[in-house]
């Protein structure tokens, strides 16, 4: 079967768009390689915030999928299997240098070993990736938390030593919020909030045939 051709100049006007997001693509992944090199380089002395934002702009930004290196790595540090621990650990920063939950599972194995030096830097590039989401208190929307996936916000959560009980979306200012409703080891309740319209813009883009994900994975839990 033949298709009628579209008019030239709405042909031209598709290839030229398409050619433009191609070179942003490219311009994306090569901005964050060179940040990530010169990160690798000065760490922990980083500008994490940017750095994060650079790889949730990356063409090969997984907006669904969490990785099978995740998935050992958390299995094995919940079970205190350092064994398995480290190496999956270390095989998700190789593939997402900005996973707090990855440099903490590191950090905390690498202490067992008595690698003083590798444990250090791995916890504060942790507690660094950590502080760049914390761009207020989390008690209100106006001093939200800001991650790029809904992993940031539970590593959060696990970094303040706070357990999550629930998890809902508000709607509120024209925005979009995760309020997740938390319990202390004292047995004491609150509620932090995570501003996500940049994490739901990428659910979109990703189900969108053609655009490319601007934020963070889909809306699940470790």
């Amino acid at each position: 079967m033949r298709f009628p051709s579209l008019p030239f100049a709405v042909a031209l006007s598709l290839a030229a768009a398409s050619a433009s997001a191609a070179v942003i693509s490219q311009d994306a992944e090569g901005r964050y390689q060179a940040m990530l090199a010169e990160a690798k380089a000065n760490a922990p002395n980083v500008d994490w915030a940017t750095l994060r934002l650079a790889y949730a702009q990356r063409p090969g930004f997984q907006v669904f999928a969490q990785s099978a290196a995740r998935r050992r790595m958390l299995q094995a540090a919940n079970a205190a299997n350092c064994n398995d621990a480290l190496p999956a650990a270390q095989a998700v920063i190789a593939e997402d240098y900005v996973d707090a939950d990855a440099h903490f599972v590191a950090a905390y194995c690498e202490d067992g070993a008595g690698d003083a030096t590798p444990s250090k830097l791995d916890r504060d590039i942790a507690i660094g990736l950590i502080k760049s989401i914390q761009t207020g208190d989390g008690l209100t929307p106006d001093a939200a938390f800001t991650p790029i996936t809904v992993d940031e916000e539970y590593a959060v959560m696990r970094a303040l030593g706070l357990k999550v009980e629930s998890q809902a979306l508000v709607q509120q200012g024209g925005h979009s919020y995760d309020v997740l409703h938390t319990l202390n080891e004292n047995g004491e309740r609150g509620a932090y909030w995570f501003a996500i319209d940049r994490v739901l813009a990428a659910e979109a883009a990703a189900l969108t045939p053609g655009a490319v994900s601007e934020g963070g994975p889909p809306r699940l839990s470790p």
